[in-house]
């Protein structure tokens, strides 16, 4: 007897579920897990220059972590910054290592190493330090203090000789971050417009030279710095260093140094 025609579709069609929607784009995509995004650390392109032992004068430019340890060795003073010579003022660009300066006591010092970087305002960075610069007007200080208006990078320290500080630290002077003297009339912070080049300069030894009447410190990392970073990332960091071969080739502090805390109390770092 011939299998009735039904049976026979019945034999040939694969039971279908209705709990199984079927295959679509959206579906498939609907199916798919949106991966993490991956955390790239920032870097920032550094430039140095650096005479060795033998006065053998070398340059480089090396791409490092956007840091501030890392940025505030490079950003102290800004384009135009006029340091005393043993061949008369010169702008800070023009500063080649290996020649002589005239530090704030008065001694001849050798300049070891130079260091650039370029802020551009609006780029992305790890913090908010080197997005900022730093208008010092005239006599803001006292009488010739500065003679006119001098700009500074983020990380420039000056020396505060005010009597209050005696009274707080203990100390006849201390090292204090520009940031903390501003007050929106004598020291006013500004956001470049436009790229803004800035430099740091490093002898050594920590000491203090004037640029416009302002006694402002060279390039010194602090006493505690190796703390705050890993064995790998403190390789990197000398690496920007040549003229050094361990954090304590740095010398100590001339200064002590503080930072002014919400609370407005000083606090030695």
């Amino acid at each position: 007897m011939p299998i009735p025609k039904t049976s026979a579709v019945r034999q040939r069609t694969a039971p279908v579920s209705h709990r199984h929607k079927p295959w679509t784009v959206l579906s498939a995509m609907q199916g798919t897990q949106t991966p993490t995004p991956v955390q790239v650390p920032l870097t920032r392109r550094y430039e140095v220059s650096w005479v060795d032992d033998h006065g053998q004068l070398d340059s480089f430019i090396r791409v490092a972590p956007a840091m501030p340890i890392f940025e505030e060795a490079f950003s102290a003073f800004t384009h135009g910054a006029v340091i005393p010579t043993t061949e008369g003022p010169v702008p800070v660009e023009d500063l080649e290592p290996g020649m002589a300066v005239e530090t704030a006591s008065g001694e001849i010092r050798t300049l070891r190493w130079v260091g650039a970087i370029t802020l551009v305002p609006g780029a992305s960075q790890a913090g908010d330090l080197a997005s900022k610069v730093y208008r010092v007007t005239a006599d803001a200080f006292g009488l010739g203090r500065p003679a006119t208006d001098v700009t500074f990078g983020p990380a420039a320290r000056l020396l505060n000789r005010d009597p209050a500080i005696r009274n707080a630290l203990g100390c006849e002077a201390a090292l204090a971050p520009i940031a903390s003297a501003v007050d929106g009339v004598s020291v006013i912070e500004m956001t470049p417009v436009s790229p803004v080049r800035v430099y740091h300069l490093a002898f050594d030894g920590h000491h203090v030279i004037r640029t416009g009447g302002l006694e402002v410190e060279t390039y010194h990392p602090g006493q505690d710095a190796h703390y705050s970073m890993s064995r790998e990332l403190r390789d990197v960091f000398l690496s920007l260093f040549p003229h050094v071969e361990t954090m304590q080739g740095f010398g100590r502090v001339m200064w002590p140094r503080f930072t002014e805390q919400e609370d407005g109390l000083l606090e030695i770092v």
